[in-house]
């Protein structure tokens, strides 16, 4: 089950471009909406060379107050949809093919010279690579990791949907892991990013994310059936026994012994 957030029949928000510009770098980014479809694009031009290797391109959105996803309790994480690259698409080995899902628990301010305050940032990265369109599945993912595909109509190319459950965004600070950090509360997010970034010289140049929609996951309802099976097996314990005693008695009466297979084992007609 799931709860639609963005994309889809929901509208985006709007988002504003955080790049390395503030630090001195020279990357852009850029986000557009196509109003038949309604995907997004999150596109532009990781650059390393102006900060000696590092770079980030980012687009994010804010909201005050905060985007409230759900307790950790009643919520599994997002579900994020987005566009495969195309198939038979051979990039070179460091075109950017990672997309980072960031959020931010912490509302954004700014120093007196306009500058961003540096915040814990809890991130999910997306490695495009292992979802290309001539691939089958993705090496070592799982049915929680990929939930499913389909045909979209951009091109014929097949949309993914991962699962991020909470846990597994990352807290970082200055771009470094964040060790002391708490887990992530989904229910106070100040802030929503698209980010492609550098990882110190891992990739660069020309890059674009096309973005399906995002959605919030809700626990499977496997904790109902299983409680009542539980309940079942208590209501019906007394009267498996006195089954098993009777079918016993009977078995004996017969001359069975014991010999018949499954001995014990309720059999209904």
């Amino acid at each position: 089950m799931s709860k639609p957030l963005f994309g889809g029949t929901q509208a985006w928000p709007a988002f504003e471009p955080v790049n390395d510009t503030v630090r001195g770098g020279a990357s852009t980014s850029s986000w557009t909406v196509d109003s038949r479809t309604n995907f997004g694009t999150f596109s532009g031009h990781l650059d390393i060379t102006a900060l000696g290797g590092a770079g980030f391109a980012s687009q994010s959105a804010t909201f005050d107050p905060p985007l409230r996803l759900g307790k950790r309790s009643r919520t599994t994480g997002l579900l994020i949809t987005f566009l495969a690259p195309p198939r038979l698409f051979s990039p070179p080995a460091a075109k950017p093919h990672k997309l980072v899902v960031a959020l931010k628990e912490e509302k954004p301010s700014r120093r007196p010279d306009g500058r961003r305050e540096s915040v814990t940032v809890y991130q999910y990265t997306i490695d495009l690579d292992n979802y290309r369109d001539d691939l089958e599945s993705a090496p070592g993912d799982d049915e929680e990791k990929r939930v499913g595909d389909e045909e979209e109509e951009k091109g014929g190319r097949a949309s993914v949907t991962v699962l991020a459950k909470w846990d597994q965004f990352k807290p970082t600070y200055r771009g470094r892991p964040k060790e002391d950090a708490d887990p992530l509360d989904p229910e106070h997010i100040y802030e929503l990013s698209f980010m492609c970034r550098s990882n110190f010289g891992e990739q660069a140049g020309d890059f674009s994310f096309d973005l399906v929609s995002l959605a919030i996951a809700s626990p499977h309802p496997r904790g109902v059936g299983t409680w009542f099976r539980h309940f079942l097996e208590i209501v019906m314990a007394p009267f498996a026994w006195m089954w098993n005693l009777v079918a016993g008695f009977f078995r004996e009466q017969r001359g069975g012994g014991g010999e018949c297979a499954g001995e014990g084992a309720i059999r209904l007609p």
